[in-house]
């Protein structure tokens, strides 16, 4: 019948309609969580350039192994960055994964990751992070979660050298509340670039003495603050922003300080420094106090003569 009848009386979107729906069920469809993302941040509130690290966990259920390998790959990590709704933070060029990963069919694999390194996260504000696995023309996608980046806390800014001449260094010593308690941060800039050289947790912080900052003849800053009563830490870095080691002293707030030498040198005095243990390498052992008083050590028997 001329007008969309078949013989059968189906009209001829209905039976267009019936080969297509076939046509859908017989075709191959991709299944479903071929690759899952797990992952959780380091810390949900950051320093501004403080390295924002997450550990992201790929399982590969697709039949293949997954190679992440830059360039030459058949799977690319990515993150969605997004700091207002529908506008997102582009990337910096810098590869995500610093280094080559494998994830075996069957398998999973955990990695850690900076995204600062790989995304121009240059603001303080709340960011949502999401993680990608871009791979076969798909993309697989994690859960989102917040991050908080904030300036911290001005605790001492001081420039050395000079600014335009590409040999000064800006460094502020910053704190920051998180993980129930105040944290101590050493930032390093580079005025006449305008690049930040790093910003390192240097650990909690307790202010009964403000933290102390000085420059040796070698150029390494030296920063010495309290993050117990008694327990004093002495940071030192390059003027690249690289870590020169910590030593921990046991001291008091009024007597232990950071002295720098007419010859340039910067030293710890007025604590006592916290010792290699000799049977457990990388680990430290506490000096040995002296006593406070000449008290007896047993009950009852006499006083003992003054010194």
């Amino acid at each position: 019948m001329a007008g969309g009848t078949t013989a059968c009386g189906h009209t001829i979107f209905e039976s267009a309609l019936v080969v297509l729906s076939l046509l859908f069920f017989l075709l191959p469809l991709p299944a479903l969580a071929q690759i899952e993302l797990d992952w959780t941040l380091a810390h949900n509130r950051t320093l501004l350039m403080e390295p924002i690290r997450a550990d992201v966990t790929i399982a590969n259920y697709t039949g293949v192994p997954l190679d992440f390998a830059p360039g030459t790959g058949n799977a690319r990590l990515l993150f969605t960055v997004e700091d207002d709704p529908s506008s997102y933070v582009r990337a910096s060029g810098k590869p995500l994964l610093a280094e080559p990963l494998l994830v075996p069919d069957g398998e999973s694999r955990t990695v850690t990751v900076d995204i600062l390194q790989a995304y121009r996260v240059v603001r303080g504000q709340s960011y949502m992070l999401q993680p990608e696995v871009a791979f076969g023309g798909m993309r697989f996608s994690g859960r989102r979660l917040s991050l908080e980046v904030l300036p911290g806390l001005e605790i001492l800014t001081r420039t050395y050298g000079i600014p335009t001449a590409g040999t000064g260094r800006k460094v502020s010593l910053r704190s920051l509340n998180r993980d129930r308690g105040d944290r101590l941060f050493f930032r390093l800039d580079d005025p006449a670039s305008g690049y930040c050289l790093c910003a390192v947790d240097l650990g909690s912080l307790i202010r009964f003495i403000p933290p102390a900052l000085e420059l040796d003849s070698a150029g390494v800053f030296h920063v010495l603050h309290q993050f117990q009563p008694d327990r004093f830490s002495h940071a030192m870095f390059t003027r690249n922003g690289e870590p020169r080691g910590t030593e921990y002293y046991v001291g008091t707030s009024s007597s232990i300080r950071l002295v720098r030498s007419p010859e340039g040198a910067v030293t710890v005095t007025g604590g006592m420094r916290f010792e290699p243990d000799p049977d457990a390498p990388g680990k430290l052992t506490a000096p040995n106090l002296p006593p406070s008083h000449n008290y007896p050590t047993t009950l009852g028997a006499p006083e003992p003569a003054p010194r």
